[in-house]
């Protein structure tokens, strides 16, 4: 996964998030949303972070880890 995947997530707002790839277990009010995209076979996870400015998406990034979030 590459952070070019979801570039289709800037600037559209909360509502628009949760219907396209759900809610998870984030606060709504949270300013930084986070979802799990992939984990391999051994463990390293794919976090997407979307961070909102004013309820619009601003910033999109990829964190890759093997720590638990």
């Amino acid at each position: 996964m590459k952070r070019e995947d979801f570039n289709n997530l800037l600037g559209k707002s909360r509502n628009e998030i949760k219907g396209e790839i759900g809610d998870g277990f984030n606060y709504y009010m949270n300013p930084v949303w986070t979802y799990e995209v992939e984990r391999t076979w051994f463990g390293r996870r794919t976090i997407l972070m979307v961070t909102f400015n004013d309820e619009i998406v601003s910033e999109i990034d990829l964190l890759k880890t093997f720590r638990k979030f």
